[in-house]
């Protein structure tokens, strides 16, 4: 499986090169680890950056040379110890910093070809999302457009129906008004009449009976076709005498305007979301991230695994004494798997062990390939956690290798433990302390933690290498 890639928010493939140069040159020592256990420790990177680079994880792999490559050419020679190293183990690193140097090279070729060919992909899909964008926006533009037309068409029909009826009321009101006039003219002509018969039959004229109408009212108003006028219409029997009717306001036309368009929503704001390397960073780590906490990588137990130990330290445990062993294991796909445990020539008290011969250790696991990844002791009389001459222990595998575990067996108890030192306070505390032997340390926090990226399988065996 192939690294999720760090640094993948930059674009330019020869300046990610550079990033991922300069995160694994910041590799760091300590001083109170011997050389030559940083140069065992060398070796077992190697192996882990060929198993990267066979996997096609060349991102993981580049770490690994480089981080090599500073460590034991600027690093490790700056140890005050380093010239009590064995020279053997120092001829044997020099001979893998040159094939470094150029296993580096290849991979460095190939992830910018690979950067190059995810950065053109990226533009292209870039160039895809914009055009996508455009064509919906003229869409949305062309939508826009015809909404407003509809519309226009509709202010225009209503506009067009209004004024038809202004038009049609204006012309019923002059009817209205002619007819009055001509019922009025009538009735004066009628009075008139009426007095003239009045005289004929010689009767005096009622003056107070047949009074002369007023004078009709004045001209009506008519309203030009371009109605530029702002005159208001109004019912002519409520209006004073002597005026006309009145045009209502043509800027009431817009209320009759429908608004009935959906709207058009601006499109959401991308968000660029970029990888990190890990909060906590090792000379053995390739920045990859992980759902374990801290982006530690899995490691594999063989379920078996404690069940084969306790068989092999029961002749110990009858006679109250520890046991421990080594596990070592393989990388696969980014996890450790352990398939080996070894028990190494040793010696052991009731709460302490020892092993004793540490070349027979290497001898046994270089030409099989392994990498060491942790320890197993037993608690023959007390419960499963760690003493203070483990966490002491302990902290010389986590110091090598972060995942690096400790398995605790309690046969009298019954009880299993998987333990690490916690990153933000153990490994701090007991890096920094120089006591020997059992001594006491703050409880609270606790300083060592179950390790939550080690998982029991039954799909894996257990090899046991008893060395004693």
């Amino acid at each position: 499986m192939a690294s999720p890639g760090i640094f993948s928010e930059v674009r330019d493939p020869s300046e990610r090169v550079r990033q991922l140069c300069n995160y694994a040159c910041k590799v760091d020592i300590d001083e109170a680890i011997p050389p030559k256990r940083y140069l065992r420790s060398g070796l077992e990177m190697m192996r882990m950056a060929k198993v990267y680079q066979e996997e096609g994880n060349y991102e993981s792999a580049f770490i690994l040379y480089t981080k090599f490559i500073s460590l034991f050419v600027e690093k490790l020679p700056k140890h005050p110890d380093f010239k009590t190293a064995p020279q053997a183990d120092v001829s044997a690193i020099k001979k893998k910093v040159v094939a470094s140097f150029a296993s580096a090279e290849k991979i460095k070729a190939k992830l910018k070809e690979r950067y190059t060919a995810i950065e053109k992909k990226r533009q292209e899909e870039e160039k895809r999302i914009q055009e996508e964008l455009a064509r919906k926006q003229a869409e949305e533009e062309a939508r826009r457009k015809e909404i407003e037309e509809l519309e226009e068409c509709k202010r225009q029909e209503a506009e067009t129906k209004w004024l038809e009826e202004q038009e049609a009321r204006l012309q019923e009101l002059k009817r209205q008004e002619v007819e009055r006039q001509r019922q009025q003219e009538a009735a004066a002509a009628a009075a008139v009449a009426a007095a003239a018969a009045g005289i004929n039959s010689g009767a005096p004229p009622n003056f107070l009976n047949n009074q002369i109408p007023s004078a009709p009212p004045g001209n009506l108003s008519y309203i030009p076709n371009d109605f530029g006028g702002s005159t208001k219409l109004v019912d002519i029997d409520s209006q004073p005498a002597g005026t006309g009717p009145i045009i209502p306001d043509r800027d009431l036309k817009k209320n009759l305007l429908i608004n009935d368009g959906p709207s058009v929503s601006s499109p959401l704001p991308s968000v660029d979301r970029t990888t990190k390397p890990p909060a906590y960073d090792h000379f053995m780590s390739t920045g990859s991230s992980s759902g374990n906490k801290f982006g530690l990588r899995d490691v594999i137990i063989p379920s078996d695994l404690p069940r084969k130990f306790l068989v092999k330290a029961e002749h110990n445990t009858l006679k109250n004494i520890e046991t421990c062993g080594i596990l070592a294991g393989k990388l696969r796909h980014d996890a450790f798997v352990i398939t080996h445990l070894i028990l190494p020539k040793q010696s052991g008290t009731s709460d302490t062990c020892v092993a004793e011969d540490e070349e027979d250790l290497f001898l046994y696991q270089e030409p099989r390939d392994l990498i060491t990844l942790g320890w197993i002791h037993t608690h023959p009389s007390q419960t499963a956690f760690l003493s203070s001459v483990d966490m002491h222990n302990q902290y010389g595998y986590q110091a090598m290798l972060p995942e690096a575990i400790a398995i605790v067996c309690s046969p009298k108890f019954n009880e299993t433990g998987i333990f690490s030192l916690s990153i933000e306070r153990g490994l701090v505390e007991i890096g920094s302390c120089r006591q020997k032997g059992f001594h006491q340390h703050n409880k609270t926090p606790p300083l060592f933690e179950d390790s939550s990226h080690a998982k029991t399988v039954d799909t894996e065996k257990i090899e046991v290498a008893d060395l004693r």
